[in-house]
């Protein structure tokens, strides 16, 4: 599988979800991150969420890396 990446907009073919995406009547979307900028950013995968809260993604206490 392949998505885009939601941060820096490239392709990447090991997407990793991390987020929910509303789309008012029609059916729900997930938001995808590369491998580079879930760590950098810290992102918390969905697999790993400990609760869903409102779907946008989570990420890891500390500095976040730019």
């Amino acid at each position: 599988m392949s998505a885009v990446c939601t941060w820096c907009r490239k392709s990447t073919r090991a997407p990793v979800a991390v987020g929910i995406v509303e789309r008012g009547t029609g059916p729900s979307g997930t938001t995808y991150a590369c491998p580079a900028c879930k760590t950098r950013r810290r992102i918390i995968p969905m697999a790993d969420w400990k609760h869903v809260g409102d779907g946008w993604p989570q990420f890891y206490p500390g500095p976040k890396h730019r």
